[in-house]
């Protein structure tokens, strides 16, 4: 078993209803990260994606033992209005699946040196000396 079944059956167990709730907050936090902010970035556009980024994480918990249960659970959790938490269930819903980071990537060979053949660190060390003294 991988740690990721692993960690998907502890956290949200069969329900696929908790999974595509916790995938909606991931969405939401996704969105607000790459949110480009810079000087000139309005207090409340920055504030809006403070609340977006909490309410996905608050999505996120649904389903686990000590997460929120139901939406006003949710919507107490992260602070925000439920015209709000409407809003960015809205966004989440519409938003294109996150592409994670890495999924572009070809995995890497397996490393099959043995790293206990090598030298030790105090025989290199004592190699690297004599070579620096001329013997």
């Amino acid at each position: 078993m991988k740690i990721n079944e692993i960690v998907t059956e502890a956290s949200y167990g069969d329900d696929p209803k908790s999974r595509m709730i916790a995938d909606l907050g991931r969405k939401l936090m996704d969105m607000s990260a790459s949110m480009k902010i810079t000087k000139d970035t309005p207090d409340e556009a920055i504030e809006k994606s403070n609340k977006m980024s909490a309410f996905g994480d608050a999505l996120t918990r649904w389903g686990t033992d000590f997460g929120p249960k139901n939406l006003n659970d949710v919507v107490k959790l992260a602070r925000v209005t439920p015209a709000e938490a409407k809003e960015f269930l809205e966004i989440a819903q519409k938003a294109k699946p996150a592409k994670l980071k890495g999924d572009e990537v070809e995995p890497e060979e397996p490393d099959t040196d043995d790293d206990f053949d090598d030298e030790d660190d105090d025989a290199m060390a004592a190699k690297a000396d004599r070579a620096a003294r001329g013997r």
